[in-house]
Parts: structure tokens; sequence; C-alpha cells
């Protein structure tokens, strides 16, 4: 499995001339999927589809032949699409996976509480107010409870991108109610859920984004537990 990684996909090399949004996501996929597989694009058509709760996945897979004709290649392939402000990740394999990643555009710690109170679960609404209360009753005398709020920030859009990334994993969107499962302990974050195994990803390597503005970007990745060990990382400029 890989996940490919375009920090600023308003500037990239390879959206050319593409103005609409959806289109340049599909010609994202289309490169990714190509590079998988390790074939040219010119000579690849690949057919998208949705299922009955709207997550896309490969239809079909031809390759082109200099005579126009096409034949098919038969092979299990899945992929994820995520976007925030500028960056698009394409996650990529053999098997079945989820991704998301999500810029923190959100600052003040009473509208992530208000968010986690309708959308998390109890155990996470849990583990977020210990938190909060452990970093404040860790603050010195002549510090105040802003350390205390960033903690709060930081895990709510920790919790929020494993949550999106699992959704998209099980191929069941919305529908499945985000307060339904928990993605961290009473205490703690949590690696697994079932079978399945979240995967923190790091901006450390970005050549594009500033170290500061990396850490505002949060990235996750949802798979079975089984190919945790196999991940390649690629950044497409």
């Amino acid at each position: 499995m890989r996940l490919y990684i375009c920090e600023n996909a308003q500037n990239a090399k390879w959206r050319k001339n593409i103005a609409d949004n959806k289109k340049l996501s599909l010609a994202f996929v289309k490169k990714c999927i190509c590079d998988f597989i390790g074939e040219k694009e010119k000579f690849i058509e690949i057919a998208i589809s949705k299922n009955e709760y709207g997550k896309p996945y490969v239809d079909s897979i031809y390759k082109l032949k200099n005579n126009d004709e096409k034949y098919k290649i038969d092979m299990p392939l899945f992929f994820s699409l995520s976007h925030s402000e500028n960056m698009l990740i394409c996650f990529i394999a053999c098997f079945n996976i989820g991704a998301d990643c999500q810029k923190k555009n959100i600052g003040d710690m009473k509208t992530c509480r208000k968010i986690a109170k309708r959308f998390f679960s109890e155990q996470e609404n849990i583990y977020l107010d210990s938190v909060f209360e452990k970093n404040l009753n860790d603050l010195s005398d002549d510090e105040d409870d802003i350390v205390a709020e960033r903690e709060y920030i930081d895990n709510f859009f920790k919790i929020w991108t494993k949550k999106e990334s699992y959704i998209k994993y099980t191929g069941k969107g919305l529908s499945e109610g985000m307060n339904t499962f928990s993605v961290t302990g009473e205490k703690r974050h949590k690696n697994y859920c079932g079978d399945v195994y979240f995967k923190k990803i790091s901006l450390v390597k970005s050549k594009k984004i500033k170290k500061s503005e990396a850490n505002n970007f949060y990235i996750y990745l949802c798979y079975n537990k089984e190919n945790r060990n196999i991940l390649e990382l690629k950044y497409v400029y």
C-alpha cells in the first residue's frame, strides 16, 4: 500500500490547466493509481463508481494499445481520497483502506466541545474532558488555561480525523453514525478499532509546508492490522 501526498495542489506541476476541483481530484487519483501499478497515464483508462453510500471505488482498469484495442487489468485495487485546504492525499492498496486529512481550522475549545458532544461517543468525550482537566491541573501559577485548551483542540482533531478515516474504510459514510464507535478509551487514544489499525502520518519530510504549518495538519490511515508494516509514502509535486 502507498500513500500519495500533494502538499500544494493549487500550484502542482501535474495540475496543468485543470480548474475544476472535482476534475482535479479525479486526475490526482488516476495519476496515483498509474504510479501504483507502474503504468503510464496515457495508456490507462480507469472507471470509478460509487457504492450506495457514496464511497468511490475502482470499477475497472483498462490498458490501451496503439491500435485502439484495450484489455482489462484484473487486480483488486482500493483507494481513499481526502483533501483539506490545498493538500490532497490518495491512499492506494490491494485491500480495503480509509484515509483522511484535516487542517486545524477551529481555534476555540468551546466550538470543538460543542461538535464533540454532538458527534463523538461518550468515551471520546470523557477522554477529551480528562485531557483538558489534566493539563489544567498541571499548569504552574504563572500559566493560564490556554495550554489546556490547546491540548483539547489538538486531541479533538486527532479523534475527528481518525473517525473520518474509519467511516471511509467501512464505506458507509455518515449513515453509520460517528458516535456509534470510539477511537479512544477514557484515558488514551486507541491504535485499533476491532481488527482495524490506525496509522498517524507526520509531514516531517514536507518540502512545501513550513514545519510550524505542518503541525496543523492531521492525517490518519485506516486498514486491517495484518498489513500495518507495509506502508510506503510518496510526495507528488
